[in-house]
């Protein structure tokens, strides 16, 4: 396959060009989904390593060079982005150890670790066949309730500024389901019931996202292909993430 293109590599970091997926991972993760225990996942530890870590670790930086190209004031790189791939089982009823389905996180700048605004993209075997499920989008997440607060307090005083994001021809054409979120069934104390953002001022958490193809998985232009998709995204996230 041929190498990505060099705006894709961070100075002065000694990490590869990231260069796609590949269908190895699709198979190591389809395989820990249906052995989820210790000893397959140390038999094919090295499957891990080379199929899925070291090229996740390689996206994140490309997504950090992607993000300061283009004055994205977001946060990319292996530290910040990676999840780990075990599980915290201890109050689950599940003790599967390892998780399949694999995220990524992009964070944006200069914002508390407890007030996290940013982006997201997650893949995971398919329900059915052997391929991958891919997901992108950002937002807030369930924020704790000075933050949630505080969000629903810039959406009602801006409520025209809202609306005209989530009006914008790119945020409409990259997330057609708009914004979404578990929502409460009555208006949150202090706004009426007829207010123009009553739908959002109930909402717990404010999401954005799409489904990708597989194939941009494979692809080495997958840096490309979520900037252009986070980009769309990003006056909704410094809207939510900024007070």
């Amino acid at each position: 396959m041929a190498k990505t293109s060099p705006k894709f590599s961070t100075p002065d970091e000694p990490t590869p060009s990231f260069e796609g997926f590949s269908k190895d991972m699709f198979k190591f993760l389809h395989g820990l989904k249906k052995n989820n225990n210790k000893d397959w996942f140390e038999a094919h530890r090295e499957d891990y390593e080379m199929y899925l870590r070291e090229p996740s670790k390689a996206l994140a930086f490309a997504m950090g060079s992607y993000f300061r190209d283009h004055k994205m004031p977001i946060i990319g790189n292996a530290k910040t982005s990676l999840f780990r791939i075990n599980r915290d089982i201890r109050f689950s009823a599940d003790k599967s150890p390892y998780k399949t389905h694999i995220g990524l996180s992009f964070p944006l700048a200069d914002t508390k670790k407890e007030e996290w605004c940013g982006y997201y993209m997650g893949f995971e075997p398919a329900k059915t066949g052997k391929g991958m499920s891919t997901f992108a989008g950002g937002g807030v997440w369930m924020p704790i309730p000075p933050y949630l607060k505080q969000i629903r307090t810039k959406i009602a005083a801006k409520q025209k500024d809202f609306d005209k994001i989530l009006n914008t021809a790119s945020f409409k054409k990259n997330y057609p389901k708009g914004l979404t979120g578990e929502t409460l069934k009555r208006i949150p104390q202090g706004y009426s019931e007829d207010h123009l953002a009553a739908k959002y001022l109930k909402m717990k958490s404010f999401l954005f996202g799409a489904d990708l193809k597989e194939s941009d998985l494979l692809s080495e232009e997958l840096p490309e292909i979520l900037g252009k998709v986070f980009l769309a995204g990003l006056p909704m996230v410094e809207f939510l993430g900024r007070s």
